[in-house]
């Protein structure tokens, strides 16, 4: 069972640090990981002692009392005006607000002061429930793939979106509640962009790139595998050992106390050194929970005082993109252990060619 009241207590020590009374969320996933709840309109007041006031409309009445019926003391509140309602709960005692909050809204409710981190910080860390609902999803994801690929899901003559469409209509066959972010499958020149989506294109020999994912009981999967249709040529098979030997050097790099800039730099040194630096554009990786991208960061820009722990989740994703020829990424997602990197995607990393 999902133990909100340490979530709870976590953020709302927070809140009484920065010498707030109480924090207005209104990042719904925020919401979710406080309360259980999963709808599409809300927001919640937690004081310093982490009672919460959970506002939502009518179309959730039964919802909301039904996913947070194991999390206690929850006030709900069935109200059309959610700010308006958590305003007047709030009283003379005022609160803050996350810096997602609209401008115009802010405005509103009278320029309350803004904390941020409250709710990512607690959120950095996962709990057992939050392990065990990445380590189904990325499953999930990982035998849908591999099951996709044996069935030649990719060949040379189908379009880009005729092969994403298979893989996930697969994913949500197999039980995916829906996708963690929009495919990428790219082809040919088309793999050179890291954001590529999907085209019209027809699928041509040579490197296909393959980034995807699920949601599954809230949580997020995200990999990335590169298959080659046909054998490789000497610049594909170049560029995957490349990356391969990138990638292995930063999962290696990865577990407790392990700063996050030095793990961008380890997978970041091995390109550099190939000479192929300036087509390493990324940073290496970032945290998967609710959100499929969130904190930590792993990035040539962040602070070298940012550390793993045991329990965070991070990507390693390096990536090479040549211009108007061709690209690849190679990505897992990890959770971090005592013992270093815990795949949530099993599935070899190995060129695979079809």
């Amino acid at each position: 069972m999902t133990d909100t009241l340490t979530r709870r207590k976590a953020v709302a020590d927070a809140v009484s640090a920065a010498g707030h009374r109480h924090l207005l969320v209104t990042d719904l996933k925020n919401v979710r990981y406080l309360t259980g709840f999963s709808g599409s309109n809300a927001a919640l007041l937690i004081d310093t002692g982490g009672a919460v006031v959970l506002a939502t409309d009518g179309r959730y009445d039964t919802q909301v009392r039904l996913e947070t019926a194991g999390a206690p003391g929850v006030d709900i509140r069935i109200t059309r005006d959610l700010l308006g309602e958590l305003q007047t709960a709030a009283g003379e005692d005022g609160f803050a607000v996350e810096p997602g909050m609209t401008v115009a809204a802010a405005r509103e409710l009278g320029d309350p002061p803004i904390l941020s981190g409250a709710v990512e910080d607690a959120r950095l860390v996962k709990d057992t429930t939050e392990l065990d609902a990445l380590r189904e999803a990325g499953r999930l994801a990982d035998s849908v793939f591999g099951e996709f690929i044996a069935a030649g899901g990719i060949r040379e003559g189908i379009t880009e979106i005729e092969a994403a469409a298979d893989l996930e209509h697969r994913l949500r066959s197999a039980g995916a509640d829906g996708l963690s972010f929009d495919t990428i499958l790219a082809s040919g020149a088309n793999a050179a962009k890291p954001h590529a989506g999907v085209s019209r294109d027809v699928i041509v020999p040579g490197l296909v790139t393959v980034d995807f994912g699920v949601l599954l009981d809230g949580y997020a999967s995200d990999q990335t595998r590169t298959v080659c249709v046909g054998e490789p040529d000497a610049l594909s098979a170049e560029l995957y050992d490349l990356v391969h030997r990138s990638f292995s050097a930063g999962v290696e790099a990865v577990r407790p106390g392990a700063g996050l800039f030095d793990v961008d730099k380890v997978c970041r040194d091995i390109i550099d050194d190939a000479g192929y630096g300036e087509y390493f554009v990324h940073s290496t990786g970032h945290g998967v929970g609710l959100d499929v991208h969130e904190a930590p960061y792993a990035a040539s820009r962040t602070p070298r005082d940012r550390t793993l722990a045991e329990s965070m989740t991070l990507t390693i994703e390096p990536g090479v993109y040549l211009p108007g020829r061709t690209g690849l990424r190679i990505e897992n997602t990890y959770i971090v252990t005592a013992q270093g990197a815990e795949s949530v995607n099993p599935s070899s990393t190995a060129l695979q060619v079809v």
